[in-house]
């Protein structure tokens, strides 16, 4: 499957504007409090996304980055939070198109920009962000050293780049399909030391590296428990992800359970 196809699951936009109408959401005028179930596309959702925030600080009206932006829920999130201007990327131009709607809705369209555009060819020029994040990209991301370096080229000397992502286990290979990709075709994981030495030979310091797995695992059984349960939610990841959402869930929970993935994240600085 595409990654473009893997990512929309057919009518993307279709299938949001009849979840928001059935949440009473869709309308001109939302907060983007309203929008967290839905645009928050990664593990964890907006729990994930706070975590990180909390790690790292930007100040007012800087501008940062956010590679693999998805739907900019993290990006008027993080525009939201610190009073900064945030430029998001992503491949899939679906998710570009909804994440603009959004700002609007939301009235973030003058602190979020988004563009249709491959992370490992970063339109920008040399040291132009104060800071660059990216949640649950890279293991699409085949050529990851030109991943690192397209985001290192692009920041500021002193500046951070804070990124998760799920990376390869000690017990090897995870359970197929995953919410990132339906066979190993579409999934580039490595090791967290092999990460850690590539980023150091780009020229990233003061690297820090926490696993989070024990955290994935628990937000994971919530998202199952709650499909599970009779009052199923309008919104959520099934909206964007489909009917096979919560049965990739399972299978990333338990590739992490059997240590075949470890989620992480990692802070780190160009100086």
């Amino acid at each position: 499957m595409e990654i473009d196809k893997f990512w929309t699951r057919g009518n993307l936009k279709e299938r949001i504007n009849d979840a928001l109408s059935d949440s009473d959401l869709n309308k001109s005028n939302l907060k983007i409090e309203d929008l967290h179930p839905i645009d928050q596309y990664h593990a964890r959702g907006i729990a994930a996304t706070r975590d990180l925030a909390e790690k790292v600080s930007i100040k007012e009206n800087e501008t940062i980055i956010d590679v693999g932006c998805g739907l900019a829920g993290p990006a008027r999130f993080f525009a939201d939070k610190f009073k900064c201007n945030v430029v998001g990327v992503d491949i899939t131009p679906a998710f570009i198109e909804v994440g603009n709607d959004f700002n609007k809705r939301t009235n973030m369209h003058d602190k979020v920009s988004l563009h249709v555009t491959d992370g490992k060819s970063l339109p920008f020029e040399n040291n132009q962000f104060d800071a660059a994040i990216s949640q649950h990209v890279t293991m699409n991301v085949e050529n990851r050293e030109l991943f690192f370096t397209e985001i290192f080229r692009v920041l500021k000397k002193d500046t951070f780049f804070a990124f998760s992502e799920h990376g390869l286990g000690p017990k090897g290979t995870p359970y197929f399909p995953l919410p990132w990709a339906d066979d190993e075709k579409m999934s580039f994981l490595l090791d967290p030391e092999k990460t850690i030495e590539l980023l150091k030979e780009i020229g990233f310091k003061s690297i820090s590296f926490m696993e989070t797995g024990e955290k994935y695992m628990e937000g994971y059984e919530k998202s199952i428990k709650t499909n599970s349960s009779s009052k199923k939610p309008v919104l959520g990841m099934h909206v964007i992800g489909g009917p096979t959402m919560y049965d990739r869930q399972k299978n990333s929970m338990l590739s992490i359970k059997e240590k075949r993935t470890l989620p992480f994240e990692i802070i780190c600085f160009k100086n």
